[in-house]
């Protein structure tokens, strides 16, 4: 049996609270929480959304997401808050809300604030952050996973119900594999990317944190569409999964855990649970998908993130922590010709991941490879940050869809996840297989 839709906040609603207060404990959570919130919205504010809502209610406007409470990292916009991408000297107060949060805001939702995150959202680890860094909700002395941090530990502590993140190279999966809860990456261009501070623009995802898949799903249905003055929109055709779905799953051929053993026992547990259920793995060579992934941030494509930021970093070098700085500054070292290149290769290796997830229902893969501690991270941040992108880093540049889903507990009972990968536009389809998996490592 799945989870009920928005379980938490019906657990709030059955205590006999309204959403007034429902809304008010967020923002008290919220503002004790610093590690996880950048900016807090007023109790004021609060208090006009839900006035809002309930006259919406009470017109008979539909609110599929009424008094919901969401957050979102802090490169995307929310109109009269600065996005500073946890800069505090970048950025500038947004005129406009970005239309991913507009469509939550105009369902019934209630922001309850802004999130920290990995600096400029660059890194995939969580500690790449003014102090106070983001703590792990499970552990502290764990890494939270970036570079949505707060957002995934926001939804992951129960303070709200739902969070926008951004995904480049699995920013929207790696958090909820380190906090034990859904992270769902739509489809490149399925959601509109506007009003965020980009990444790499051709490929970064807004992606949803959630406590269940049905959740994830329940926003996403309001979210998703194709923005007409949003240029990378998604062309490709939308797949449906009323027609049912199949047990036909590709998983790489040899995996490295990275010398994790409770990693690598937990994931082998939740290949079981789908073997238990019918499924058929079938071993796929992973090295195209690998060789995707190393050029998000190990070739001309990283030049990308000059666009929004470099002259910025060019010109306040000391406004930014060092290892991100390191990252961005990379870009400066690549030419046009490395650039088409690049664009080239991906092109090719695009056609060929294509041609073999086509074969599949869908590939299944850890969300991330292992856990470090925070201490590990901070000792070398530059190459256990790429450690945890392992099998993240290929799914945007490719094109393509991802759910990562809490699996069976490890041995020291902190959690291990499991991504779902699919084709472009097969969003639907990968939902409905990460909720069936969801149930099996619930009751497993």
């Amino acid at each position: 049996m799945t989870k009920p839709l928005f379980a938490l906040h019906h657990a709030r609603r059955t205590s006999g609270l309204s959403v007034d207060e429902i809304a008010l404990i967020a923002h008290e959570e919220a503002v004790a929480h610093p590690d996880c919130f950048v900016t807090v919205c007023s109790t004021d504010e609060i208090k006009a959304q839900v006035a809002t809502v309930k006259a919406r209610l009470d017109a008979g406007q539909a609110q599929p997401l009424a008094g919901l409470t969401f957050c979102v990292k802090d490169n995307i916009d929310l109109e009269g808050y600065r996005t500073t991408g946890n800069c505090p000297d970048y950025g500038e107060c947004a005129g406009e809300t970005a239309p991913a949060v507009q469509l939550a805001l105009e369902a019934g939702a209630i922001v309850i604030g802004k999130n920290t995150m990995d600096q400029f959202a660059t890194g995939l680890n969580g500690t790449r952050s003014p102090d106070p860094i983001c703590r792990n909700a499970l552990d502290p002395n764990i890494i939270p996973g970036g570079s949505s941090s707060g957002s995934g530990v926001a939804v992951a502590k129960g303070i709200c119900d739902f969070s926008f993140g951004s995904d480049t190279g699995g920013s929207g999966r790696v958090p909820a594999a380190a906090n034990g809860i859904v992270g769902f990456k739509p489809t490149p261009g399925l959601v509109s990317g506007r009003g965020m501070v980009y990444c790499n623009r051709s490929f970064d995802v807004i992606p949803i944190f959630a406590k269940s898949v049905g959740d994830a799903q329940a926003v996403f249905d309001v979210i998703r569409g194709a923005d007409p003055l949003d240029p990378f929109a998604f062309k490709g055709r939308v797949k449906d999964a009323s027609s049912g779905i199949g047990q036909n799953f590709a998983i790489p051929s040899a995996l490295d855990h990275f010398g994790d053993p409770l990693a690598q026992a937990a994931h082998q547990r939740n290949l079981e649970q789908l073997k238990s259920a019918g499924a058929t793995l079938t071993e796929i060579d992973f090295a195209p998908f690998a060789e995707a992934g190393d050029l998000v941030f190990s070739s001309a494509l990283v030049a990308e993130r000059l666009i929004d930021y470099g002259d910025f970093i060019a010109g306040n070098p000391d406004a930014v922590l060092a290892p991100v700085a390191t990252a961005i500054n990379a870009g400066l070292s690549y030419s046009a010709r490395d650039a088409f290149e690049v664009l080239h290769r991906l092109a090719e290796l695009t056609l060929q991941c294509t041609q073999v997830l086509g074969e599949f229902d869908a590939l299944v893969v850890p969300t991330i490879p292992r856990l470090f501690t925070v201490a590990e991270m901070q000792a070398e941040p530059m190459s256990r940050n790429s450690i945890m992108g392992t099998y993240t880093y290929f799914a945007n540049p490719l094109g393509l869809s991802a759910v990562a889903v809490p699996g069976v507990a490890r041995d020291d009972t902190l959690p291990s996840s499991l991504c779902f990968v699919g084709l472009g536009g097969a969003d639907r389809i990968l939902l409905a297989l990460a909720q069936a998996f969801e149930a099996l490592a619930v009751d497993g």
